[in-house]
């Protein structure tokens, strides 16, 4: 579950970035076309990163305990 947690986090990563790009293009008037491509990336980074919490919150509860000496 390590490796698909490590793609799924760098994958939310680079959905986040793109996210924050494309929104500055957008508010200085570069590419206000890309309204819906921004909208609809904007429900996939959310999905994703939702994913990845929920995923990573999963493994970490599941792991053993440390005993204490």
């Amino acid at each position: 579950m390590k490796p698909f947690l490590l793609v799924l986090g760098f994958l939310a990563a680079l959905l986040i970035v793109g996210q924050l790009v494309m929104g500055q293009l957008i508010l200085s008037s570069h590419a206000p076309q890309m309204i819906k491509a921004h909208q609809h990336s904007g429900y996939a980074t959310v999905v994703v990163s939702l994913l990845y919490i929920t995923l990573s919150l999963i493994a970490i509860a599941s792991m053993p305990k440390r005993e204490n000496k």
